[in-house]
Order: C-alpha cells, then structure tokens, then sequence
C-alpha cells in the first residue's frame, strides 16, 4: 500500500464548502444498507466488489489487503449468508467522508454460526457514489446479536466546527503518531489522554469498549502497543479522519499473549475537547494454536474483513 496521505483537504479548493447535513450521514447509513441487502441478494464477494473503492482495503489474517483482490479470489460458499446493520454512523461536514458501526450474523443453513462487531469507513467517489475505503470487523464469542435502532443515532457530542482552510493534510498522521508516541512512552497514557467520551473499541472475542471505561482498561494493561501509521486521510472540512496501520505488542502473561496485526482508528474534531479518537479497531493475525491448524480459529474462517464469508 502507497504510504501517503490521500490529502482531503485539496478537496476544498475544487468544490464549495456547504457544512455537515443530516442527509450526509442519511447517505453513509444508506450505503451500508445497500451494501447488506445486495449481500443477501447477490452473495457477499459480489457485494464487496461492488462496493469497495479501487484502493479499499480489509484485515487479512491481521495485514492489510486490497478489498478488490480479496474478494476476487474468495467465491461464495452455498448456505452460508451475511447479514448486518449499523447502530452508529456520522459524517465530516464538508459530505465525503463517512463511517458505520454495528454488528455482523453469519449464518450457515439457516442458523447462526458467529458474530461480532464491523467498522466501515466510506468515501464519495469522483462519479457521486459511495464506496468504502476500509472494512474491518471482530468475532465476539457470544451469537446474540441487539435489535437493530431505528433512527441510526449520531455523536451527542458537538463537532468542532469545519475549517478546510486550517487543516493541514497531514493533521491526522501527525495526531497518530503523536498518539503512538504516548503509547509507547507510557503504556495506556494515549488513551487517557486522546479518547473521546464517546469511543468505540474493538478488540477479538471482547464486548466493546467504550468512553472512559475503555481507557481505564488500556491503561492497567502490562504492556503497551506499538503503532506504525502506513496510511490515512481527512476529510475536506477537517473535522474527521482515519489512519490505518500495523500493530504489535509483546507478551505479557499467559493470559496476555503477543499480538501482531494492523488497526483503524477514526478520529474527529469536537467542539471542546479537540481532536479525539472515536473508534478503534483491531485486526490480529491468527495466533500460534490457529495458525498450526491452518486458520484464524475462529467459525469464520480465514475472514477478509469484518464480515467473513
């Protein structure tokens, strides 16, 4: 993956700024629906190809990979289907930047077989089409999966209002690597110091963490993370961004194995806190008992991205 900024902010000069809409974000949960029902339809790698942007990517065995080429070389198993929905979503305010959380079903002969949480970031393409950027997801030992809200809810919090002038196209990289920095100096105190009241975390076989709660759990861990920024992007307003990368964190316990694997984070502005991590995802690669039995371990073999097939 080219190791550059795709820089938002030009974005500003080429079209005029109009300030976040409730149909922006109406948009991005729009998408994600679209994206489910064409799943049921037309089977899920059909429906990743569809959706995904040129350049997207998902969690592969713990690496980044091209959505395209992934699903291109996984064809559809007969009796097995996906099925998802978002329970949070928000938009930049400059309208091509959006994200979508909720949980995933896969379901084998009409039965649930595994669960968890995805995270999808999309983007508006040149030609006025929604497609996603990065899909990344978690499988969580428990199959119950909530009822699904109707409306979507969106951050109570207020964001920062949008200034595309003021916004350098690297802001979200620098804040990255500002934020690995506290992590490895000491470990937990990046979390302490850049999460949102409102943040979301997803870790592997975990119920998601969140707010404050979360960052209390990051901090009493023994040993910290490792990040390595490798791409990211933010948005024409400068009030939202992500950044993927790779992760590593050496053993710690028995119960505290070495973890290996890439992440996305979502970060936004807020009108009083500042800039602030609102998601985090991790993907690990497989650990050393699922690797020997050559898979992830996990019901959703060798899952692409957040959804499996």
């Amino acid at each position: 993956m080219k190791k550059l900024l795709t820089v938002g902010a030009f974005v500003g000069l080429l079209v005029p700024f109009t300030g976040w809409s409730q149909s922006v974000r109406d948009a991005v949960i729009a998408a994600e629906n679209s994206f489910d029902a064409q799943a049921a339809k037309a089977g899920t790698p059909a429906a990743f190809l569809a959706n995904s942007a040129p350049t997207a990517v998902v969690g592969e065995q713990g690496r980044l990979a091209n959505a395209q080429e992934v699903w291109k070389a996984r064809p559809a198993k007969p009796g097995s289907r996906l099925a998802w929905y978002p329970v949070w979503a928000d938009a930049a305010q400059s309208g091509e930047l959006g994200y979508t959380t909720g949980p995933w079903t896969l379901i084998q002969n009409d039965r649930p077989a595994a669960a968890g949480e995805y995270v999808t970031v999309w983007r508006k393409q040149p030609d006025g089409q929604w497609k996603f950027v990065v899909d990344m997801g978690v499988e969580r030992a428990a199959i119950g999966v909530p009822a699904p809200a109707s409306p979507v809810p969106r951050p109570q919090l207020v964001a920062g209002p949008g200034t595309p002038s003021a916004a350098p196209a690297n802001l979200v990289l620098d804040l990255d690597r500002k934020f690995a920095a506290a992590e490895m100096k000491k470990p937990g105190a990046s979390y302490q110091e850049f999460l949102s009241a409102e943040a979301r975390l997803y870790r592997p076989d975990q119920q998601v963490l969140r707010g404050a709660a979360a960052a209390v759990i990051m901090k009493n861990l023994e040993k910290g993370y490792t990040f390595g920024v490798t791409d990211g992007y933010l948005a024409a307003s400068g009030d939202l961004g992500y950044v993927v990368g790779t992760l590593h964190r050496s053993a710690a316990s028995p119960v505290e194995p070495e973890e290996n694997g890439s992440y996305l984070r979502i970060w936004r502005r807020e009108a009083v806190t500042g800039w602030r991590v609102v998601l985090e995802i991790f993907n690990l690669e497989p650990g050393p008992a699922a690797a020997a039995a050559g898979g992830t371990g996990a019901v959703t073999d060798q899952s692409p991205s957040k959804r499996g097939q």
